[in-house]
């Protein structure tokens, strides 16, 4: 019995490697600049064993995957599964019009429920051998030092700063008392 037939018999979460991805949150967008100007999307994925890395995706690779996973699981007649199909999560559609910075912030979210979704899919999923490359750390992913991570940051609230002002002593009004000192 093969490892993934053996791990959807029993479903059995523990007995997953250590390095499979578990969850990945989109961190940030970053421009790429050169012959083609893109943007690549920064994402945190976390491991079962507990690590934690860095890898950077464009849209197309997103795609990519899932046009792949699409034609493995995908059972051809969406009434009837077979054990090893599985319903796919649904990918944001591609926009070809646009300014690119807007697109790629607009996916964020979608994309985010699309990993949410697909990591959350049954665990012989997740031995898949595409899935696992795509969220797997490249060397040139482990080289890439990040921007600013604005996502993965604490979200910080605008302090109101309230400064005493010192009072000045001759624009308040003045008392003025008078003394008779006649007898």
């Amino acid at each position: 019995m093969s490892l993934p037939q053996q791990i959807r018999d029993e479903s059995d979460f523990d007995q997953l490697p250590h390095n499979i991805p578990v969850s990945a949150t989109i961190a940030d967008i970053e421009e790429k600049k050169g012959f083609i100007d893109y943007y690549s999307f920064v994402v945190e994925v976390k491991t079962k064993g507990g690590g934690k890395y860095l890898i950077y995706r464009r849209y197309r690779e997103f795609f990519n995957l899932h046009q792949i996973l699409e034609s493995k699981y995908s059972p051809e007649d969406p009434d009837r599964s077979s054990p090893n199909t599985c319903i796919l999560p649904p990918l944001p559609g591609k926009i070809y019009i646009g300014n690119k910075r807007e697109i790629a912030e607009s996916r964020i979210p979608e994309l985010n429920t699309y990993i949410k979704r697909l990591l959350g899919l049954p665990t012989w999923i997740l031995l898949d051998e595409t899935l696992r490359m795509f969220f797997y750390q490249t060397e040139q992913d482990s080289q890439h030092q990040p921007r600013a991570l604005r996502r993965l940051r604490p979200q910080t609230r605008k302090v109101k700063t309230v400064t005493t002002q010192k009072k000045d002593i001759f624009s308040s009004p003045r008392a003025e008392a008078m003394f008779d000192f006649r007898g």
